[in-house]
């Protein structure tokens, strides 16, 4: 059993402590905290899976980062040029959340530095041209730092950190409110592509369930699969409180709600009154066919309001309707302030779409049963691809399940290259399709069915080819008349062309087309997909990156401290021990032999202490007082006397560069002449009888630095150990301890240089330090 430690063990090990946290500079320990309360908020947003509860712990530790009075986050609506309030550290009479900007063309800070793209210090909100007095009038602010949020090129939001009196900005409060908005955006970034993700899945799933339902409308039936719908919407789209089906009743010319969600009691009747048709937002949906998103009904003329206001802001409204036979609408409500966003919007009329299909299955159940089954089986069959991330696989797939299944003359997939925008078969059907994508068959932009769809972004149908202009006939494809063309987009940008051939006399409809669409939909999921995981495997990949060097840095904290805490404890017996030799050579009775190994003695106590404070040098922070004028050729002339025994010894011939004109250095005399002597004797060590150690120096003076080289004609540095040779406890003898390289690493650092290692193709290894030039100041 260990034995606890004597009250003067303790007190000496916390003096210990004390003194190596004396060692360090304000500024560094300013630095060091500022560095772990970046690391805990990066990781927070990483780890989190609360979006809203992760944006207001990272308001709380923005305002701490820099000291602030409160920390306010908002997001960005690119499409709306929106500013979206999100959280805060501030008590406010009012929800800040439900704080949106009710007039786009305000100033305000978001806006500011968004624009501006980089960080906006207003010493005072109330005289700035950054934001509008009318919004500085509603919070207790006098001062902010606007910090925008951007990552790869997406602007998400800003931290603004306030202060409640006047404050003027330092730089470092600029450069670290800066440098932590880029790492929050990162992470915010990532978290919002993930969540992104997991609703697209959600998303895909919830539609996969109403797709069979709608293949099973004659068990389920047609309310139950309205329900499902309206539930759908308001599970999927975010903001919303309710949703609702109105159905239009051609007899009475008006609309009956015959699906709600999210009504309770008495409010669920008040949902299900009837609509006059013509009037409203929702006659206007009826009347025009188009979808009408509210972002205030306050501000609405065409809104029909009752007694009393309604509790809702927002409204969505999209059209249920069969081709141009008017069915309905579908409707949702948030009491938010600009709630919906065309995301919202388009996935709404794909829940319409899917509404109108469920009514016209009741209402033409037996003629479109097979049909519906058709496309039930391609749902399926997409969803179960959907789970695999070979692109390749998947488009090959769903070529051969419509060639097969629909019973099609020909299917081919294009993509469009990215640099000649030339769309290139990738997959098609049958042995055609397969000599097709061999060739290596493309064509330019806007030629043929596929080139004109690629540049309008538009579908196109047509059951006779022949008087299409644009048609271009393939001679593969002698019997083709009829052709559809519907356009693979992601995020509104065509990316391929999904085209479908077909002979006579079959001929293509509208309800081949509503198929095609809905698959080109699906790989346009797929390739999202593939796209969206490559991303998050590189962001990966840079996370575990910063991981692995944030360890590597604590390793080399605590050597550092392990060194120091010996190299103390071993100083002060040496200091007696050099003491008590110093007396003892005071004695007059010692012989001759006696005084010789005295001198022996202490000559190698000195040594020893020399050693000692060059491993506590090692470690210690460089002061500009210490940096001073060195010559580097001298110095390697110097080292090399200091081991030219050694070197003989060992048959190592020394081959010395030197540029006449050096440059003197800025640096410390005793740390520079260590990295040289530690690459001497690393290279000696390697090398066998015979060995020459190469050693050259030259001025870049465009660079304003010094080149200093190390070559010898070893075997050279193992491949696997190369990227992490500066590593500590990284070696390949027997007898190191890895720390030499690391050393000498943090010494050029130290000297604001940079070294590199290589292996010469021709045999040897080869280290490259460069080193800045002594000029009248050391910065």
């Amino acid at each position: 059993m260990a034995q606890p430690e004597t009250s003067g063990a303790m007190q000496e090990k916390k003096q210990v402590v004390k003194t190596d946290r004396s060692q360090k500079s304000p500024a560094v320990s300013s630095r060091e905290e500022y560095l772990a309360l970046l690391n805990e908020m990066t990781h927070a947003v990483l780890l989190s899976d609360n979006f809203e509860v992760t944006l207001h712990t990272l308001a709380i530790e923005m305002a701490r980062l820099v000291g602030a009075d409160d920390c306010y986050i908002t997001r960005w609506d690119e499409e709306r040029q929106l500013t979206i309030p999100t959280a805060t550290t501030a008590k406010l009479p009012f929800q800040y959340s439900l704080d949106a900007e009710k007039n786009p063309e305000v100033n305000s800070i978001t806006s500011s530095v968004l624009h501006a793209e980089n960080a906006l210090a207003i010493e005072d909100v109330f005289d700035s041209p950054y934001v509008s007095v009318e919004i500085a009038k509603r919070y207790p602010a006098r001062s902010a730092l606007g910090v925008p949020l951007i990552a790869r090129g997406r602007k998400l939001g800003a931290a603004i950190i306030a202060y409640n009196t006047p404050h003027q900005f330092t730089t470092e409060e600029i450069e670290r409110a800066e440098e932590a908005g880029n790492q929050i955006a990162l992470a915010l970034w990532n978290f919002q592509q993930s969540a992104e993700i997991q609703h697209r899945l959600k998303e895909s799933h919830a539609l996969s369930e109403i797709g069979r339902a709608l293949s099973e409308t004659e068990r389920v039936g047609t309310s139950g699969v309205l329900q499902l719908i309206v539930d759908s919407a308001r599970e999927l789209i975010p903001q919303v409180e309710k949703s609702v089906i109105h159905l239009l009743e051609a007899e009475e010319q008006a609309l009956f709600a015959h699906a709600v969600s999210g009504f309770g009691g008495e409010e669920k009747e008040f949902g299900r009154v009837k609509m006059r048709l013509g009037e409203g937002v929702a006659g206007q949906v009826i009347r025009e066919g188009i979808t009408i998103n509210i972002g205030d009904i306050r501000n609405h003329p065409d809104f029909i309001r009752g007694n009393s206001l309604p509790e809702f802001r927002s409204l969505l409204v999209a059209p249920v309707q069969s081709g141009s036979q008017q069915i309905g609408t579908i409707s949702v409500q948030s009491a938010r302030i600009n709630a919906f966003s065309k995301k919202d919007t388009e996935l709404l009329n794909a829940l319409g779409v899917q509404a109108a299909i469920a009514l016209e299955n009741s209402r033409l159940f037996e003629s479109t049963q097979q049909r519906l089954k058709e496309v039930g089986a391609l749902y399926r069959t997409s969803r179960g691809l959907a789970a695999s991330l070979d692109t390749n696989e998947l488009i090959n797939e769903v070529v051969k399940l419509l060639h097969q299944n629909f019973g099609y003359y020909h299917v081919q997939i294009y993509l469009i290259e990215t640099n000649s925008r030339n769309l290139v078969i990738r997959h098609g059907s049958g042995y055609i399709g397969d000599t097709l994508v061999q060739q290596g068959y493309y064509l330019p932009p806007g030629e043929g069915v596929a080139g004109h769809v690629a540049e309008t972004g538009e579908p196109f149908l047509t059951n006779h080819v022949d008087n299409v202009v644009f048609f271009k006939r393939n001679p593969l494809l002698p019997e083709t008349q009829s052709e559809i063309a519907v356009p693979i987009k992601i995020e509104d940008q065509v990316v391929g062309v999904l085209d479908i051939q077909q002979t006579p006399p079959h001929r293509l409809t509208q309800s081949d087309l509503q198929l095609m669409t809905a698959v080109a939909d699906q790989l346009t999921v797929v390739l999202q997909k593939a796209n969206l995981y490559e991303n998050l495997q590189t962001a990966l990949q840079q996370e575990q990156t910063i991981r692995s060097q944030l360890i590597q840095s604590e390793r080399l904290a605590l050597v550092g401290r392990l060194l120091a805490s010996v190299s103390h404890e071993l100083n002060n017996p040496l200091q007696a021990i050099q003491n008590a030799l110093f007396l003892l050579k005071e004695e007059t009775n010692l012989s001759m032999q006696a005084r010789q190994d005295l001198d022996v003695i202490l000559a190698e106590a000195e040594r020893m202490a020399a050693l000692i404070e060059r491993l506590r040098s090692a470690y210690r922070p460089a002061r500009m007082m210490d940096f001073q004028p060195v010559e580097l050729n001298g110095l390697i002339e110097d080292i090399h006397a200091l081991i030219s025994t050694h070197m003989r010894q060992k048959e190592i011939a020394f081959e010395f560069f030197p540029d006449a004109n050096l440059s003197t250095i800025s640096g410390v005399a005793d740390q520079i002449r260590q990295v040289v002597l530690n690459l001497f004797l690393n290279a000696v060590e390697e090398m066998k009888p015979g060995g020459r150690l190469i050693v050259q120096t030259q001025n870049l003076t465009p660079q304003r630095e010094v080149l200093f080289t190390v070559k010898d004609t070893g075997p050279g540095i193992d491949p696997e150990l190369l990227p992490r040779v500066f590593d500590a406890f990284i070696t390949s003898k027997h007898t190191g301890t890895g720390l030499g390289l690391t050393i000498t690493h943090d010494i050029i650092q130290q000297h604001h240089g940079r070294i590199e290692a290589a292996n010469d193709p021709h045999g040897g290894a080869i280290f490259s330090i460069w080193l800045p030039v002594h000029e009248d100041g050391f910065e």
